[in-house]
């Protein structure tokens, strides 16, 4: 098979981000929650976010931590690290944790 000239070559457009919600899903803002289920949270203080087209090169630091897509933070599991913020599933839900 004969080789292919590096300037014939294509790469491939980087992965487009999965939208935040599913389908029939809803993304609540931490403002979507009555005061008794905002006290079940932790703070949620963001003290970094990085993003990047490049999923293993993201990251927040939210109330100290290091996290990374996948990442637990007490009940919460980190689902999504967008330009904008973090999204987390909690009990079942999916909350955006702004930058902003």
């Amino acid at each position: 098979m004969p080789a292919v000239p590096a300037a014939a070559r294509t790469v491939p457009d980087p992965p487009i981000p999965a939208p935040i919600a599913a389908s029939g899903d809803r993304t609540l803002h931490l403002s979507d929650l009555d005061p008794e289920q905002r006290k079940a949270l932790p703070p949620l203080k963001v003290s970094m976010h990085m993003w990047n087209d490049d999923p293993m090169e993201r990251f927040v630091i939210l109330d100290g931590n290091r996290l990374r897509e996948g990442d637990r933070i007490g009940e919460a599991v980190v689902t999504a690290i967008t330009r904008d913020g973090v999204v987390l599933d909690w009990q079942g839900r999916r909350l955006l944790v702004p930058i902003r």
